[in-house]
């Protein structure tokens, strides 16, 4: 439980919540606002509970794959198999006409779309500040 990363859980939160500001741009019907702010928060939530289990599952992972780019991959991965399978769960227990398969397909492909570009930009600001990390080591090196 100690290697589990806090933060990462908390963006899974904030992402969840983009994600259900997104969704409802995509989602034109008339409901009320509150229903809105509903659907919101709650897509927040199930964002904290796939970032949970995510980095659950990522902790469980042995110390030798330490290499980063692995394993924001493995993290990616388990991330997106996670969600296709919550979100699979949320679609059987809901409804199951073609029609709302046919348009449930297309918010998958949105939120699995958004969630690699979070990782992706999530790995790049490892390496933008790892990069910042090691310039400041050899200035100080070199006074």
């Amino acid at each position: 439980m100690e290697k589990i990363n806090m933060e990462n859980i908390i963006k899974s939160f904030f992402l969840g919540i983009f994600m259900g500001i997104v969704l409802q741009f995509y989602d034109r019907t008339e409901v009320l606002v509150s229903y809105k702010v509903l659907t919101i928060l709650a897509s927040g939530s199930i964002g904290f509970i796939i970032g949970f289990i995510t980095e659950w599952l990522t902790a469980i992972l042995p110390i030798s794959i330490a290499n980063a780019r692995m394993y924001f991959f493995i993290n990616n991965l388990i991330a997106l198999v996670v969600t296709i399978f919550i979100m699979a769960a949320l679609m059987m227990i809901t409804s199951s006409g073609m029609e709302i398969k046919q348009q449930f397909m297309t918010v998958l492909l949105i939120v699995l779309g958004i969630i690699c570009v979070a990782n992706l930009f999530d790995y790049l600001m490892y390496r933008r500040a790892q990069n910042k990390l090691k310039t400041f080591k050899a200035w100080i090196k070199d006074k």
